[in-house]
């Protein structure tokens, strides 16, 4: 081994000593297939090659340094990912944020970066390579034809279109492709629950002009039951949904394709099942004088347990979505391609949502029109290239986006007592505008191929340059109303060096930092101090190992990373006295360090059985606070969406039975510890209940040799019911405290048909 070369291990040893498994008779991972999630030529003898685009570019997973959870369709299927929560069961260091809004709103959360009243996710999620902060991807209707899911854990600044400082999920459909063909997939289970999916791959003109259409309808009686004076047996956390997309891509001539995707979804449900579980005894005591039925309904709520409500309003959610995202590239040299990204959605939601969870109107929302409603148009521009002798890859590029909302805007009643009861309540009427503009450049120089030496070593470079302006127009009761405007720029960086120790193991250390954008408090006058606040940032370091090896003829597959951020100008929603009224406002609040571990394994220890295992740990606390006001409502205050453990164990076997098909049997069981999801001490219900949930899947595919597959599948085998969302109220508002729960068992029976190539 050369002195250069030694230099190099002795790096990353010294970062990485005691992470690195054994590693016998290794084994290179193979180079990454163009289109699918996963790919290998005999899934029931070997682990695969996943490739992912964390980078904007097919790369097979074990040589990119990011952390990255990657699910193909088929995994999705087999661990039951269906929705937000379940794709967080699965996911290390992920959280989804459930309470104070209809289930299907709930938000992301990794690494302990959230959302803030009144600013952006801090995870944003991307579909087809389009960023989509409207909180529509995720929810149930989005899993079906998918090619992949990807998770990218820790700040994303440079080359994706929105600075993310906890990563992004790529929800990536499946394209058209040159063979006729397609499946439909059906099913039924408990509580009436009927899904019918399915998707038609047509190539109009061969290799020229190919079309997909796909699409997926859903529907489910709910599991939580009114059985109050008001809505007797309307049932709540129902599903009904439909959603429909289609893909076209053309071909017009060589090294030219422009791919077109249309999609629709529309959903309308009765909302959520929140349950009571706390009522302040002084604010019992208030509303009691007018309401006597207060101060005995907790024990009645406790009594009929959390699967039984009664409600005062007419809940209801409903969704329209569309969105058109075109694809445009051109391969102007051999190692220079020019792609345009260029979308247009809009969202349309309207709810009532009962926030006291009583027979009683103490606290509730709803709307005559949309609730929200904005349109979003985005567009991106990348030069993609190789030079140096392809030794130097890289991307630059600008990006734009525009958020406004459609007229009339977002109007919403609110009641919170004595509001809505003593006297009229209030009406709430909204416009958000926001705009985004930015260039970048990222690089990466394999060192390797300049300098033979240094064979398997790479160093790359990220910068972006960001500029972004909010606006917020509020109208509280009635005109005029207070506007206000926030502006803020920006940069971003990411710097990386990884190294192939050796075949099948690759280490990396990077350094980066993301913002997540700052905004306007919507009711504070424009003279206040409290009007505005500014972007949010996490600088963070992360080490990394990923293995791909055998022992004998047992695959193996480990990957490891360990991180450490510095958060500063936390984002927290705080209650201030803005000319002597009491508001609740977001502002810089905080600075905190985040530090933690995720792992990835899975083992084939012999021919048809796979075994999983995925692991996080997260410790996370404040270390300075903005002034004396904050800190008095920081202090004790749990660091909130960090759940401390989570760990998922699960298993497949796959076995041929001769003349009948292949017999399939998976199984998954997930474990989250307590976590907290408040933002300061005036909480009554500091933590959330950690939960397992265990899963799983019997299958017979190919029948007769047909492509023809039945199965059983059951998820919460065990019937766990804890509380997964919280919305607190209990100091700072009406005093309840309203906890929704998990899921209950799930079974039933599923039957697809594949056809065509």
């Amino acid at each position: 081994m050369s002195p250069a070369r030694k230099a190099v291990v002795l790096l990353f040893g010294t970062g990485l000593a005691g992470m690195a498994p054994a590693a016998i008779a290794q084994t290179a991972p193979a180079a990454p297939a163009p289109s699918d999630a996963t790919a290998s030529a005999d899934p029931a003898n070997s682990l695969g090659d996943i490739v992912v685009t964390a980078r904007r570019r097919a790369e097979n997973l074990q040589a990119v340094p990011i952390a990255v959870t990657a699910y193909s369709s088929q995994q999705l299927e087999a661990r039951a990912i269906t929705d937000r929560t379940s794709l967080a069961d699965n996911t290390p260091s992920l959280f989804t944020i459930n309470g104070g809004y209809p289930r299907e709103f709930a938000f992301f959360a990794l690494r302990g970066q959230g959302p803030a009243f009144g600013s952006v996710p801090g995870v944003i999620n991307y579909f087809a390579e389009v960023p989509n902060s409207l909180n529509i991807d995720g929810r149930v209707g989005s899993y079906y034809d998918l090619a992949s899911v990807q998770v990218l854990a820790g700040p994303q600044g440079t080359l994706f279109g929105k600075n993310a400082t906890g990563g992004n999920i790529l929800f990536e459909p499946v394209k058209p492709q040159d063979d006729f063909d397609g499946y439909v997939r059906g099913e039924y289970g408990n509580y009436n629950d009927r899904r019918l999916e399915g998707a038609i791959n047509v190539p109009i003109v061969t290799d020229k002009v190919l079309l997909r259409v796909a699409g997926e309808i859903g529907r489910r009686d709910g599991y939580t039951r009114d059985v109050g004076p008001n809505f007797p047996g309307k049932g709540y956390d129902n599903l009904d949904y439909q959603s429909l997309r289609a893909g076209l891509t053309i071909r017009p001539a060589a090294g030219v394709e422009i791919y077109t995707l249309a999609r629709w979804y529309y959903s309308n449900n009765n909302g959520g099942g929140t349950v009571l579980a706390a009522l302040n005894p002084a604010d019992a005591a208030l509303i009691a004088t007018v309401y006597p039925g207060v101060a005995t309904y907790l024990a009645q709520q406790q009594a009929m347990g959390p699967r039984n409500v009664a409600y005062d309003l007419n809940q209801f959610s409903k969704t329209t979505y569309w969105q058109v995202i075109n694809q445009a590239s051109v391969e102007l040299t051999d190692t220079l391609k020019l792609k345009n990204i260029v979308s247009y959605s809009e969202l349309r939601t309207r709810y009532g949502y009962d926030y006291d969870a009583t027979p009683f109107p103490i606290a509730g929302q709803t709307g005559p029109i949309p609730t929200t409603a904005p349109n979003y148009f985005t567009e991106e521009l990348q030069f993609q290239g190789k030079t140096a002798d392809h030794a130097l890859d890289y991307a630059i590029g600008g990006y734009l986006d525009n958020q406004g909302w459609s007229d009339p805007a977002g109007i919403s009643q609110y009641t919170s007592f004595p509001i809505g009861t003593l006297i009229p309540p209030i009406a709430f009427y909204q416009t958000l505008k926001n705009r985004s503009r930015a260039v970048f450049g990222q690089a990466t120089l394999d060192i390797g191929k300049l300098a033979p030496a240094l064979t398997g070593l790479s160093v790359t470079g990220g910068l972006r340059y960001t500029w972004e302006r909010s606006y917020v127009s509020t109208t509280l009761i009635a005109p005029p109303a207070v506007t206000g405007t926030a502006n803020s720029h920006y940069p971003s960086y990411t710097a990386t060096l990884d190294y192939d120790v050796t075949q099948g193991v690759h280490t990396y250390i990077t350094a980066r930092d993301a913002y997540k954008s700052g905004g306007v408090n919507g009711p504070v006058p424009a003279d206040s101090s409290f009007r505005t606040f500014p972007p949010e940032k996490l600088s963070d370091i992360e080490i990394g190992l990923k293995s791909q090896f055998s022992l004998g003829d047992t695959q193996v597959r480990a990957d490891v990373a360990a991180y450490r951020g510095l958060y500063r100008n936390i984002q927290r929603t705080v209650p201030e006295t803005v000319d002597n009224v009491v508001l609740n406002v977001t502002r810089s609040a905080a600075k905190a360090t985040i530090k933690g571990i995720e792992f990835n394994g899975a083992i084939l220890p012999f021919r048809g059985l796979t075994l999983n295992v995925s692991y996080s740990y997260i410790d996370a606390h404040y270390t300075e606070v903005s002034d004396a006001s904050v800190g008095a409502l920081l202090a004790g205050a749990p660091f909130p969406y960090t759940p401390k453990n989570k760990v998922s164990v699960g298993g497949s076997y796959e076995v041929p039975l001769e003349g009948v098909g292949t017999l399939a049997v998976s199984a998954n069981y997930v474990h989250q510890s307590s976590v907290s999801t408040v933002q300061t001490n005036q909480s009554y219900y500091t933590y959330l209940p950690g939960y397992g949930l265990l899963n799983a899947n019997l299958d017979l595919r190919n029948i007769g040799g047909r492509q023809l597959d039945v199965g059983l599948f059951a998820t919460n085998l065990t019937n766990v019911t804890k509380p997964v969302g919280v919305l607190d109220q209990y100091y700072t508002g009406p005093g309840f405290v309203g906890l929704t729960y998990t899921e209950p068992r799930m079974f039933g029976i599923r039957a697809s048909y594949h056809f065509g190539h």
